[in-house]
């Protein structure tokens, strides 16, 4: 077998293989006996056709099939004798074969992991703003709650910005003419419904009707797919209406029996909350310093994947709040979250190169007590759990997560972390 890896755009390479003999043989027999055995062919019965009718009419899907079953039977020692470790998908191309030798070529290519040299690490420093209690965080903490509490009122007016909408939609996909009829809703401004969408909501009313013609429709990904007519009716338009902070507001809430009992709660439970709230400032800015001091390449194949997955959970929950993930902008929201990814895949190799540089490794003992750690947050036993993740293939997986996180609190354990200097005009809670 000979084997030549060439470099593409990126982080892209090529693998070229070569393969002649028994294997190709081998795979070639295989092929034919399927082929023979269940090829459908115009003037004869199933599996009578004779083989030389079969290499003449599959040629293609003879050398398809052959390359196929030689690179699964070759791919992974080409990879090894290459030196080269992929990352993410390997697509297939290029299969070349030559019956009469019984010689066989194909090409491979894929993502592989990006190089770059490991910063220093001893002596990190990270900058937070101070994290104390103040009247800022009090009216934020109180605003946020009279939020929990608001209720939405019907009114009988043309639709704002802050606005619940509730719609009536009708969907036609273009392409299949398949039509979908349901209700959603959302707040119009906030990102929960596109902006061809919003616009138009703006300065209409209940009963009035919206309808896009050729709407186009996007992935996950942010890619198009296809396009759609939409017809929208307003079915009602409904304003926040926030709780006044009084004595029956207080009863409410479950704070007590008045406002100041209430407001002297709030501020207790923020005195609890101002350690975990310094240590997650510490945790964004120590990540935002890690990311910064290494400048690389990411995959896209992995970019493409975390992307989706971030998206994907978003629009999750857009739907648990009642809204209708087909009436999200999947572009603006996929541009939004993009260097969430970007921050996220740097970060794993980052981690992974520290991990490896400290030498970190994770016990059994260590991997039992976060298997049952997670069984128990989802409700079933230590072993069920242990079932899954064997079945799924996920043990190596979730090793590396656990050898990452090790990494990560141990430079979490070692940063130097400084305080902003504090706005004089900021007033302190007393």
């Amino acid at each position: 077998m000979k084997v030549e890896l060439v470099p593409r755009e990126g982080l892209f390479k090529e693998l070229r293989v070569e393969v002649e003999g028994a294997i190709v043989d081998n795979a070639l027999k295989e092929v034919y006996q399927y082929l023979m055995e269940n090829a459908e062919v115009e003037g004869f019965r199933r599996g009578k056709a004779p083989l030389w009718i079969i290499k003449a009419r599959f040629k293609e899907t003879i050398k398809e099939e052959t390359g196929k079953k030689v690179a699964d039977a070759t791919l992974h020692e080409a990879i090894k004798m290459a030196n080269v470790e992929p990352v993410a998908d390997i697509y297939l191309e290029d299969i070349q074969l030559d019956e009469g030798s019984l010689k066989l070529s194909y090409k491979v290519s894929f993502e592989t992991q990006p190089e770059f040299e490991l910063k220093d690490l001893s002596n990190l420093e990270v900058t937070i703003k101070p994290i104390k209690l103040n009247d800022e965080m009090l009216r934020k903490a109180i605003e946020e709650l009279r939020e929990e509490h608001a209720v939405w009122e019907p009114v009988d007016r043309e639709i704002r910005e802050g606005d619940l909408v509730v719609l009536d939609y009708e969907i036609e996909e273009l392409s299949s003419g398949e039509v979908i009829k349901d209700e959603t809703s959302a707040i119009v401004g906030q990102g929960m419904l596109r902006q061809e969408i919003e616009k138009e909501l703006i300065g209409k009313k209940e009963g009035d009707e919206l309808v896009f013609e050729e709407l186009d429709l996007y992935s996950t990904e942010g890619k198009p797919v296809g396009k759609a007519k939409v017809k929208l009716v307003v079915k009602a338009v409904k304003e926040k209406k926030l709780p006044e902070l009084n004595d029956e507001f207080a009863k409410e809430a479950g704070l007590g029996e008045t406002w100041e009992e209430a407001q002297e709660k709030i501020r207790r439970s923020l005195e609890e909350r101002i350690e975990s709230l310094r240590k997650q400032a510490i945790s964004e800015a120590l990540v935002q310093k890690l990311v910064q001091m290494h400048d690389f390449e990411v995959p896209k194949t992995l970019l493409s994947r975390e992307l989706s997955f971030l998206v994907g959970r978003r629009l999750e929950t857009l739907k648990q709040l009642g809204v209708d993930p087909r009436y999200v902008d999947i572009r603006l929201l996929s541009q939004e979250l993009l260097p969430f990814a970007v921050q996220n895949i740097k970060l794993r190799y980052i981690l992974e190169k520290y991990s490896q540089e400290k030498g970190f490794e994770v016990s059994q003992e260590e991997l039992e007590k976060y298997y049952e750690e997670l069984a128990s947050s989802y409700n079933t036993s230590k072993e069920e759990f242990k079932e899954y993740v064997k079945e799924r293939g996920l043990e190596e997986q979730i090793r590396k997560d656990l050898i990452r996180q090790k990494a990560f609190e141990d430079l979490l354990s070692k940063v130097k972390v400084t305080e902003e200097e504090e706005n004089k005009d900021e007033g302190q809670s007393s």
